[in-house]
Formats: structure tokens, sequence, C-alpha cells
């Protein structure tokens, strides 16, 4: 069985983000359940409530794109391909707050109401 990772992340703003090796999670948008206890385990039930997506990413601070840059995205759109060939799409994505710059990496986090799987 072959395992599944994020491959490639492309934004429509600023092209292919140059991702660090098994730099990025990606959570898609779904559903989150909360259990309520009964007194009595039949009355036992759950509430639904919708969840955003996130995409997580450690990149090589390449010179070409910086904290700044990244840091003040209001709406992108992005398309995450991951190793088993699916691709997901992000619309109107945002950036959470501002990057944080290392060791020739920066540290960026994106938000989205919605992670339509495209493949």
């Amino acid at each position: 069985m072959k395992l599944e990772r994020v491959q490639r992340v492309i934004s429509q703003a600023l092209g292919e983000l140059p991702i660090q090796e098994k730099g990025a999670t990606f959570k898609p948008a779904g559903v989150k359940r909360e259990t309520k206890p009964g007194e009595v385990p039949e009355n036992t039930g759950y509430t639904e409530s919708q969840t955003f997506a996130e995409l997580k990413l450690k990149l090589n601070a390449t010179g070409s794109l910086g904290v700044e840059e990244l840091s003040n995205v209001g709406e992108d759109t992005l398309t995450i391909f991951t190793t088993g060939g699916k691709q997901y799409m992000m619309p109107k994505a945002w950036v959470t707050e501002p990057g944080e710059l290392g060791d020739a990496e920066m540290d960026i986090t994106y938000n989205s109401g919605t992670s339509p799987r495209l493949a």
C-alpha cells in the first residue's frame, strides 16, 4: 500500500509554492460531530457543525517570495496535489496570521470554507 501526502501546492496569486519535503499537512473541510450524552445510553446523540479546510505549509525561503507577501494573502485559490494523484481546491483561501521566517524556511497556514476534490 502506497501512503499519500501533499506533493505540490499551486497558488493562483503566487504560482507554485516552494514547499519543503514533507512540509505540508492538509485537512479538508467537513463535519465535526460532538457527542451529547443522555441520562440513559439510548438517549445519547450528537450535534454537527461545519469545519473549515486547513493547509499548513513549511516553505523554503527562496527569496522570490517574502514572508510579507505570503502573510498578506486575503483571498487566493489553492490547488493541492497529493502523491496518490488526488487534487483538491481551496477557493477564497486566506492566511490565518502573519508567517514566521526561520532558518531558510517560512511557516504559513491557509484556511478556506470549502475544499472540493477535483480528481
